[in-house]
């Protein structure tokens, strides 16, 4: 990705500070507070030195942000029968902690960005039925995804 040294490095230390305080949060609300941090960044960033890696970036996090919390909003408005797997949150940290360490290769970034969003798939309703059958298997240490032909 092409930002100035000084913009990387301002990111790679919002990443490092967002990571330790999602890790240390108490709950989902202030695990996705803490989250916002990497977006944010990435947008005043872009307001200094534009790249449309870097936008496309920011775009991707920000959606997996807006569609997690549509997700607790509905889980606190009643609307139980799609939870959170168990190992969300700690998968979530392991993807943020994969874009800080893989965010100048863009093809690792990439496939890290369609982890994220494949994890956020998991927490609407059809993304949860899916985890359910086992063809979304991305709470697997050794899979991201079943193979549907076997």
């Amino acid at each position: 990705m092409k930002l100035s040294k000084e913009n990387k490095k301002i990111l790679n230390d919002e990443f490092e500070f967002v990571i330790k305080k999602m890790e240390n949060s108490e709950n989902p609300d202030q695990m996705l507070y803490y989250f916002t941090g990497i977006y944010t960044m990435m947008q005043r960033i872009l307001n200094l030195e534009f790249s449309e890696e870097l936008l496309f970036t920011y775009f991707v996090v920000e959606k997996v942000y807006v569609a997690i919390m549509d997700r607790i909003r509905a889980l606190k408005s009643g609307q139980t029968v799609v939870i959170f797997h168990e190992d969300f949150g700690a998968k979530l940290i392991d993807s943020v902690k994969d874009l800080k360490t893989n965010f100048n290769n863009s093809k690792q970034r990439i496939e890290i960005l369609n982890k994220m969003v494949t994890l956020t798939y998991t927490t609407n309703g059809n993304g949860y039925y899916l985890t359910q059958k086992g063809l979304i298997d991305i709470y697997s240490d050794t899979k991201k995804l079943k193979d549907q032909t076997a």
